[in-house]
């Protein structure tokens, strides 16, 4: 009797990203790994009748929000969902609604959960959507003096599974029993560095990360918040600071505090320097360090978003 492959349940997140979400799922349609089903999780999206079409098309599962609950609470509604709806679960595959995936990405990825019990997480090699034999994560450390995330970017010819301080939730697949161990994920943060907190969370229960080269991601990059806008900047710095209060020592949160108030002085003067349009960053940014300093975490709304 053939033995079945482990059950493998993708979630993706939606928010307007319908023709991006589409393409992913596309992708999806033509891999090689059997036993998947897949989970998108709408984020109350302003238009996504051809996204349900398609995903109805496919039969695949549509869980549509009344809001947007961001990346965190989407992803952890999904996995609620999925667990309800979805019998024998064996992996979940967190996976960014603006990438594609190689058809033979999943196999590599389940295979070293598989013969190595001490995983508690994968991720797979990360190339550019547009330039497809460029890098963009080949594995992943965390700076603590700076408190940088890093990618790490060589290219993955020749490369090995290592094991990795920091997995990108871009294409996260864990064993669904990591959510008794490790529970879900944080829902302070909202969007951006929720996959740093995980991937430290898995690793403090015992467990490794493991980065697999062999199994290859094409990402576009920040389609959904937009590169260097004033939401991205806001949550990208309240959650620098959140991130680094929970799990640097003392003294690297103190050395890293000093550095980031003065990166971040520079640049709110640069983006008020540049002129009208530019000011909604500052404001981002500032923002960003009064509701940390007041304890606000989670999803925000203001004008300048």
């Amino acid at each position: 009797m053939v033995r079945m492959k482990p059950k493998v349940c993708t979630i993706i997140v939606n928010f307007n990203g319908t023709q991006d979400t589409i393409a992913c799922l596309k992708s999806l349609n033509n891999i090689t790994y059997a036993n998947h089903e897949v989970v998108v999780v709408d984020n109350a999206s302003k238009e996504n009748a051809s996204l349900k079409e398609f995903i109805e098309e496919s039969r695949f599962h549509f869980l549509e929000l009344g809001g947007n609950h961001g990346f965190a609470a989407g992803n952890n509604k999904g996995i609620h969902y999925a667990l309800s709806h979805i019998a024998d679960i064996d992996y979940f595959l967190l996976l960014n609604n603006d990438t594609e995936v190689d058809p033979y990405f999943l196999e590599p990825l389940v295979a070293e959960c598989e013969k190595d019990k001490e995983v508690g997480a994968c991720c797979s090699h990360i190339n550019y959507h547009s330039k497809r034999n460029k890098t963009w994560y080949g594995g992943g450390d965390i700076k603590w003096l700076t408190g940088r995330v890093l990618h790490k970017t060589l290219e993955r010819n020749g490369k090995i599974a290592s094991d990795e301080n920091f997995l990108t939730g871009c294409v996260f697949l864990f064993p669904v029993d990591i959510l008794d161990k490790v529970g879900y994920l944080n829902e302070d943060y909202f969007l951006y560095y929720e996959d740093a907190a995980y991937s430290l969370e898995i690793r403090k229960a015992g467990y490794k990360l493991r980065y697999v080269p062999d199994s290859l991601v094409f990402h576009k990059i920040s389609a959904t918040t937009g590169y260097r806008s004033p939401l991205s900047n806001y949550y990208g710095t309240r959650n620098n600071l959140l991130f680094m209060s929970i799990y640097a020592n003392k003294l690297n949160f103190l050395l890293f505090l000093m550095f980031f108030i003065g990166k971040n002085f520079v640049k709110y003067c640069w983006y008020i320097l540049r002129g009208k349009q530019f000011k909604k960053v500052a404001f981002a940014i500032q923002k960003a360090f009064s509701d940390f300093a007041a304890s606000a975490s989670g999803k925000r709304e203001y004008p300048f978003m």
